[in-house]
C-alpha cells in the first residue's frame, strides 16, 4: 500500500523533526570535552549518563518501531559511553536502526495503534517521541553545562541576592524557571510547560501576609529562584499544614540562594497558625534532601514508583518539619 499525500506529509514531517532534533543534540555533543562527560549536579546524573539514556531510549524505540512494522528487531546492545567519539558512533548507529525500521512503511502501519505495556503507540507517535527525547535531553545537558559554568563563576564572585515577596510582574520569570524543570527534570511531575496565563490561577493563591507566601530571590536585577508555602490539602483540618516548594535557575545553583530563600520564607510565616511543613522530593536528589534536612526536615516516608516521567518510574520521599507554633487556643 502506498502512502496518500496526507500520510506522506505526516511521515516526512516526523522524519524532518527527528533529523532537526538530532542535529541540535549532536551540536552540543560535538562541543563537549572528555571532562564534561563526568559533570553532574550533586546526586544527579552525569552528562555521560544522560547520553547513555538517550542512546538506550532510541534503541528501545528502534526495536518498538521494528515490531510495529513487522520486522526483526535489531541487535543494538553496545558498550557504555566512554568518550565523545563513541557517543557519536552509538547515536549514529541507533538512528540508522530507527530509519531502517520505518523505511517503506505503509499507511495502515503508520497510524495503527498497538498496546505496549500500559501505553499505545503507532509508528508516527514513536517517531514523535524520538524527537521529543532528543530535545529534552539536549536541554538537560545544556542545564548541566550552565550549572557548571555558574559554579565556576560563583567561585570567583557572586552578586548579592535580594529576597522579597513575589509580585505579578515576576510571573513570566517564575514560569520560565519552572518550565525549565518541567522539560528537563523529575523534580516536578508536570509533563507539559505552562504559559504565563496558565500560571496566573496558581499565583493567585499567594499573598504578602498569611500562611501561603511566595518569595523570590533577585540577583543583578533578575529573578534567579523562588520558594513558597501552599495549601497541603483542601480539607479544613489540614489548614495548619503547608507544603513547601523551591526552584532555583541553573545559574543560581551552588551560590547559597536556596538557604537564603528558606531562611526568609520560614521567617515570613513565623507567628502564623501553622504546625507542620511538608516537602515532597523526587529521588534521587541529594541537594534538595540536604537543604531540607538543614532546615529541620526529617524523612517520614518514601512512596516507590508513584510518578512516571522520561520513560521511567520515580520514587518520592516525604519530609516533614514541625514549625514550633501551638495549635490555636492552647
Amino acid at each position: 500500500m502506498t502512502l496518500t499525500p496526507a500520510a506522506t506529509q505526516d511521515l516526512e514531517r516526523a522524519l524532518a523533526d527527528i533529523s532537526g532534533a538530532r542535529a541540535s543534540l549532536l551540536s552540543v555533543v560535538a562541543s563537549l570535552t572528555p571532562d564534561d562527560l563526568a559533570r553532574s549536579r550533586r546526586g544527579g546524573w552525569t552528562i555521560g549518563r544522560v547520553l547513555e539514556h538517550v542512546i538506550e531510549s532510541e534503541q528501545m524505540y528502534a526495536k518498538l518501531l521494528a515490531h510495529l512494522c513487522g520486522r526483526t528487531a535489531p541487535d543494538l546492545s553496545g558498550p557504555a559511553v566512554d568518550d565523545i567519539e563513541q557517543v557519536q558512533q552509538l547515536l549514529h548507529h541507533s538512528r540508522n536502526a530507527v530509519l531502517s525500521a520505518v523505511d517503506g512503511v505503509d499507511e495502515d502501519t503508520l497510524y495503527r495503534l498497538a498496546r505496549v505495556g500500559h501505553e499505545e503507540y503507532s509508528v508516527l507517535s514513536g517517531l514523535e517521541n524520538v524527537a521529543l527525547h532528543d530535545r529534552e535531553h539536549r536541554d538537560q545537558i545544556d542545564d548541566l553545562l550552565a550549572s557548571q559554568r555558574a559554579r565556576s563563576a560563583g567561585s570567583r564572585a557572586s552578586a548579592p541576592v535580594t529576597i522579597r515577596d513575589a509580585v505579578a510582574a515576576d510571573l513570566p520569570r517564575i514560569t520560565d524557571i519552572y518550565n525549565h524543570f518541567v522539560r528537563t527534570s523529575p523534580a516536578t511531575f508536570d509533563l507539559e510547560p505552562f504559559t504565563v496565563e496558565q500560571r496566573m490561577e496558581w499565583f493567585s493563591h499567594y499573598a504578602n501576609t498569611g500562611p501561603h507566601r511566595l518569595l523570590v530571590a533577585e540577583s543583578d536585577g533578575a529573578i534567579c529562584a523562588y520558594a513558597g508555602t501552599s495549601q497541603f490539602r483542601t480539607k479544613p483540618a489540614y489548614d495548619t499544614t503547608v507544603e513547601v516548594t523551591i526552584y532555583c535557575a541553573p545559574e543560581a545553583t551552588g551560590r547559597g540562594v536556596g538557604p537564603q530563600l528558606y531562611t526568609a520564607l520560614f521567617d515570613a510565616i513565623r507567628g502564623e497558625d501553622l504546625h507542620i511543613a511538608i516537602a515532597g522530593i523526587t529521588l534521587p536528589n541529594e541537594a534538595s534532601c540536604t537543604l531540607h534536612e538543614r532546615f529541620g526536615f526529617r524523612r517520614v516516608g518514601v512512596m516507590p514508583q508513584v510518578g512516571r516521567k522520561f520513560d521511567r518510574y520515580w520514587d518520592v520521599a516525604w519530609y516533614q518539619r514541625e514549625l514550633g507554633v501551638k495549635f490555636a487556643g492552647t
